[in-house]
């Protein structure tokens, strides 16, 4: 069982597929890009024009209802109750019911953009709240990396059970003196998961994103919209996207270099982690492949899951430095 919680890319493989059977792999927006009208979640009655939803990808028996008005006909919307979101499934009333609701709240006393950043800031401080002691657990893990791998390469190429066991007793005696989870980036993995799918879904569907804008921005639309009809902001948001996510997986790195420099510590090379291959090496390829996959993804997604994803990705920066400031320094002080 620990083997198999060891393997983090089996286990974040697994994580996505429950996530992907727990929404049902369905979509709330249409192939126009716009919010069917049955998946829109509300906290009030209220109107949105027939142009701004879906109504073409719904339900037989609702579409009867509104194809007879025009683009420009108001249809009326009721508030979504806990219950509406239930029926629905415990993933949408559980998650993405109380987020939609969350930004709708925020939205409904500023505009759509500070529903997002309201709702952001909240939802990773209470996740903080909950996993900072595995988050200080994975940046002290990020700063043994290069004693890990020394471990690992006195005992390379040993495959008899004696030597798996004493390398398997040094690394829990390291993990141990530095009070180091080695499960503590998982706990953090199983609670942001459902958070971020929860957090994408409730960007589309929530009411005052399909009508609302943030300076003049529609979050709506796609990035690749914004640049097709040339407006600049839009390739803005998606760049500072792009931009503190990076940030956000290297920071970490470059705060340890600068532990070390600190410290005036110098590593023989048997000690350093190899670029091409070993933790650290794994490490910086899922941080480009990560940063890829959402840069990609993006181009498709509604500003408001960029605007989401910018938000938070400054969070974790923030959050990587003050970690770093009042649990990593004090400690190695």
């Amino acid at each position: 069982m620990k083997k198999f919680f060891k393997n983090k890319k089996r286990l974040l493989f697994i994580c996505l597929i429950v996530m992907v059977s727990l929404t049902a792999c369905s979509s709330p927006r249409g192939s126009d890009g716009k919010t069917k009208v049955n998946e829109i979640i509300t906290s009030e009655t209220f109107e949105v024009q027939k142009k701004n939803v879906n109504v073409t990808e719904i339900p037989e028996e609702m579409q009867a209802e509104y194809e007879n008005l025009s683009d420009d006909d108001y249809i009326t919307i009721e508030a979504t109750s806990f219950g509406d979101a239930m029926n629905t499934g415990w993933f949408n009333g559980l998650i993405v019911w109380p987020i939609a609701q969350l930004i709708n709240w925020i939205a409904g006393k500023t505009d759509a953009g500070f529903g997002i950043i309201g709702a952001t800031c909240l939802i990773q401080l209470l996740v903080f709240a909950f996993t900072v002691k595995s988050q200080v657990s994975s940046q002290r893990m990020q700063m043994l990396q290069p004693e890990l791998q020394k471990i690992q390469n006195k005992y390379a190429g040993k495959t008899d059970d004696r030597s798996r066991m004493m390398q398997a007793q040094e690394m829990q005696a390291l993990y141990k003196k530095n009070n180091i989870s080695p499960f503590g980036s998982i706990l953090v993995m199983f609670i942001q998961l459902p958070i971020l799918m929860g957090m994408y879904y409730a960007t589309m569907r929530a009411s005052s994103i399909v009508v609302g804008s943030f300076g003049g921005i529609d979050l709506s639309m796609t990035p690749l919209a914004g640049l097709q009809n040339g407006q600049i902001s839009y390739i803005i948001i998606f760049v500072l996207m792009v931009v503190f996510n990076f940030l956000s997986y290297k920071i970490p790195q470059w705060l340890q270099k600068h532990e070390k420099k600190k410290q005036h510590i110098k590593e023989k090379k048997y000690a350093q982690p190899k670029q091409s291959g070993g933790m650290m090496g794994n490490m910086n390829m899922m941080m480009y492949m990560s940063t890829a996959m959402i840069a990609i993804l993006a181009f498709s997604w509604p500003l408001a899951m960029s605007f989401y994803w910018l938000v938070s990705s400054v969070f974790r920066v923030v959050q990587n430095l003050a970690v770093h400031k009042f649990f990593i320094s004090k400690k190695t002080a």
